[in-house]
């Protein structure tokens, strides 16, 4: 039996448990496999990591509010997460390695939609937000704007401030968000906004009034709920929406492949599927 673990919290929304043992399956693999999720406070981080390590665990994926803390406790970190300090998943072994499936999860269902990517809005400056600049950077983008609270967690924003030269990214607050979306092909909720429990949105909507967003892609990584007030506003006003849902799924496959130390390939068709059955599985979560 392998096992594989979601770390975080909450974990309690997440479907990620259904997710991984339906890839498995779609990837026929043999060997049972387990995938399970553990609430895990900032003080519990290092023995956690440590104690699945001694049991065995294959890996890890990590999630809120991990993803940059956790980086100290590995023993390596791949190129993506050099440059952009975040990890999502982690390979355990004869070492402890940290990589960033995510940008994966961003970067694959839209590049499907085909349409030109020159400018990118984020909002958010955490760990998927580090991810979806780098998926930015590779679907081309040349102008990326990345918007932050005042008022939040200055740790991870001054840590992106530092990193912003070397990116090739410009930070900006909130009062810039409406001439950023403008002109922008592609915008990315890359904040817990939206999410059960954290409905508090990163700005008013009503900064975005009488916009034309018809011909832009917005991609929300919250999957719970998946009709997020900003994915659903930007649908309503006619955008290519993306769910947070696909994001998970595409990361999924690719953390899977690290685990197993094969590259995994999920049919187009099972993929479909298998969103299907995790949007199914949100109430139950």
């Amino acid at each position: 039996m392998k096992y594989t673990a979601l770390i975080g919290n909450p974990t309690g929304h997440s479907v990620s448990h259904v997710m991984y043992e339906e890839l498995a399956k779609a990837a026929l693999l043999e060997q049972p496999y387990r995938h399970i999720k553990i609430d895990v406070t900032d003080e519990d981080l290092t023995k956690t990591i440590n104690a699945l390590r001694e049991l065995h665990f294959t890996g890890l994926n990590v999630t809120l509010p991990h993803k940059l803390s956790v980086i100290p406790l590995l023993d390596h970190v791949d190129k993506v997460v050099k440059e952009l300090g975040a990890v999502n998943t982690i390979k355990f072994g004869d070492s402890t390695t940290g990589h960033n499936t995510d940008w994966v999860g961003i970067y694959k269902p839209v590049a499907a939609v085909g349409h030109e990517i020159k400018t990118v809005t984020i909002f958010g400056t955490g760990g998927a937000a580090r991810a979806a600049i780098y998926a930015a950077k590779r679907l081309g983008a040349r102008k990326i704007y990345v918007h932050y609270r005042n008022e939040e967690d200055n740790v991870k924003t001054d840590d992106l401030k530092k990193r912003a030269g070397a990116l090739g990214i410009e930070l900006h607050t909130y009062d810039k968000v409406r001439k950023n979306v403008e002109v922008s092909d592609l915008i990315i909720n890359a904040t817990s906004a939206g999410m059960v429990g954290k409905d508090r949105l990163p700005f008013d909507l009503a900064h975005l009034a009488d916009l034309t967003v018809s011909e832009k892609i917005y991609l929300d990584v919250v999957f719970n709920p998946l009709d997020t007030p900003l994915l659903r506003y930007f649908n309503e006003q006619g955008a290519h929406t993306i769910d947070g849902l696909w994001m998970m799924i595409y990361q999924g496959v690719v953390a899977l492949s690290i685990w197993l130390d094969r590259e995994i390939e999920i049919a187009d068709h099972d993929l479909e599927r298998i969103h299907n059955l995790l949007e199914g599985s949100l109430s139950h979560a």
